[in-house]
């Protein structure tokens, strides 16, 4: 009996019941906040606490940005499980969002629509009004996720003239300014995105330098999502959910590319020796890395070939260590990628060495 109260409590003190107007971000990290009997604090745009103690350790996080656009991101380890229980609102936002690190379960539309994030997974979601949304934290585990909160009456002004070439499906939920519809699509994203989640967490500006900073990176977030919409909707039937060791395989055959540059498996066989169906691999890599398998073999050995330029090594040397036999399409490349020549740019960095000494 005495166990049954323990545990009854213990998932008591684990379960945060938050409402706040218009899912203002201020007011979600403040509520979190005297919930667990700690102290937020605000610069500029931006509302934090930091985790101490039972808590657990780090950051989390909400900025306010122009035109309705809101950021939540949690960057912690918690001690316990959490269960942050929205209650019924009659304005929820349309929420895009990004799963870095850990896993993490979203419940919405009471309970009617159950999923959850791993790693490089992201979500498009929209909860009818007056409707209950529970999002799970997993705890003892390191967790990196982010949530952009779009207030749709307010955000409308901003694209509006862009909603008629929307797919009709994300336009339709972009005007859906009273919420009587729920909406849910679940994704992959590039590690592209997950880096620019990273620098966020990363930067050490203040005030407005850091918030404004912020919001580029978030609407930038929000723009590769809409597009990843729009990219599956063109590929029907063929859209590749990735599964976790979907991802480990795929990043251990980057590990294999970049670690024979010079003379890199064929694409065949490389899927071979990564455990994954060719089909799989290429548009996998793509969306993991953001690049088909080429382009990103092209530019990994471009930047090789650049440091080894620094190395003093010549520009025929440089080429043949990374691959390219034919130095005229080498050169062409390099011209491509960083806009000068292999000579040109071999001779400024003579004429800066020379300078130096």
């Amino acid at each position: 009996m005495n166990n049954s109260i323990s545990s009854k409590k213990e998932n008591q003190e684990n379960t945060m019941r938050l409402r706040f107007s218009d899912y203002h971000p201020h007011s979600f990290v403040k509520q979190l906040a005297k919930q667990l009997q700690n102290n937020s604090e605000q610069d500029c745009l931006e509302q934090f606490i930091e985790l101490t103690g039972k808590q657990g350790s780090g950051k989390i996080t909400g900025f306010m940005f122009s035109d309705g656009v809101a950021f939540l991101l949690f960057d912690c380890i918690l001690n316990k499980d959490w269960e942050l229980r929205f209650v019924k609102n009659s304005n929820p936002p349309l929420q895009f969002n990004f799963d870095i690190e850990g896993e993490i379960w979203h419940n919405f539309n009471d309970d009617m629509i159950r999923y959850h994030l791993n790693p490089l997974q992201g979500s498009i979601t929209a909860c009818p009004k007056n409707s209950e949304q529970v999002l799970k934290l997993p705890g003892k585990r390191k967790i990196l996720f982010a949530s952009l909160l779009i207030d749709r009456s307010k955000y409308i002004d901003k694209i509006e003239c862009m909603i008629d070439k929307m797919p009709p499906a994300l336009s339709e939920i972009f005007t859906d300014f009273k919420a009587k519809k729920s909406f849910f699509y679940q994704g992959n994203y590039s590690i592209t995105a997950a880096k620019c989640i990273k620098k966020i967490t990363n930067d050490e500006h203040v005030g407005l330098v850091r918030s404004t900073n912020i919001e580029g990176k978030a609407l930038a977030l929000l723009s590769r999502q809409v597009r990843q919409f729009q990219d599956d909707l063109l590929r029907p039937g063929k859209q590749v959910m990735l599964r976790k060791y979907d991802i480990e395989k795929i990043k251990y055959a980057r590990d294999i590319l970049v670690k024979d540059i010079k003379n890199p498996p064929t694409i065949k066989l490389l899927a071979k020796k990564a455990g994954v169906n060719q089909q799989k691999l290429k548009s996998g890599f793509k969306t993991i890395f953001d690049k088909t398998i080429n382009q990103y073999l092209t530019e990994k050995r471009l930047e090789l070939a650049a440091i080894l330029l620094l190395k003093e090594l010549s520009i025929k040397e440089a080429a043949v260590e990374v691959g390219y036999a034919n130095f005229g399409y080498f050169s062409k490349k390099f011209k491509n990628k960083y806009g000068v020549l292999p000579k040109e740019y071999l001779k400024s960095i003579q004429l800066r060495i020379s300078e130096s000494n």
